[in-house]
């Protein structure tokens, strides 16, 4: 499959050479801040978990609106979701990387949503938003550049949202305790 390289102004290039398309879909393109890696989480008891990280292209675009987005832009296809780049998102995408390895050190939250988690530094907040990112987490055993590890992290989106949301207050040793069991925590 032909991957196209993701620059910071939404066009697309590949081999060097800019490419110009009407529709393309989110899989085909290649984001290089927000490649897959593995970062190590230090446990309460002195172990180390390591998480393989991937990203949605929710993290870099949003949903498109044909009265918003009258100018024509590339439709970005999730399945059958049609997005749009966003530069704002985008832009908060650059630090994604550097955020999660910091996971430890932020707010989580569980979502009323049945699949998410919410995190974000209560340290930032401005005008009542912070950079917030929603993930899932699961056991998945595997190698990445030679890296083991033991759980899936799968960021579905990040954006600035108002804090606080609304959500369980979870601790992140819960979390990966219960991914490990191949579990989810329960929204009360």
């Amino acid at each position: 499959m032909d991957r196209y390289i993701l620059n910071d102004n939404g066009t697309l290039t590949r081999n060097e050479e800019l490419i110009f398309l009407k529709e393309v879909t989110d899989n085909s393109i290649h984001v290089p801040h927000l490649a897959p890696h593995v970062i190590k989480i230090a446990m309460p008891r002195g172990e180390y978990i390591k998480i393989k990280i991937i990203y949605s292209s929710h993290c870099w675009s949003s949903i498109y609106d044909c009265e918003q987005h009258n100018f024509k832009p590339m439709i970005i296809m999730d399945n059958f979701q049609k997005r749009v780049f966003d530069v704002e998102r985008f832009k908060g995408s650059k630090k994604l990387p550097e955020f999660l390895t910091q996971l430890s050190n932020h707010r989580l939250y569980l979502t009323p949503s049945d699949r998410n988690y919410g995190v974000y530094n209560a340290s930032m907040i401005i005008d009542d938003f912070a950079y917030t990112v929603f993930f899932t987490m699961k056991k998945n055993k595997g190698k990445l550049n030679g890296i083991r590890h033991s759980l899936l992290m799968r960021v579905e989106s990040a954006y600035h949202a108002p804090q606080p949301s609304k959500g369980m207050k979870v601790n992140i040793f819960a979390v990966i305790d219960k991914a490990l069991k191949g579990e989810k925590l329960k929204y009360k």
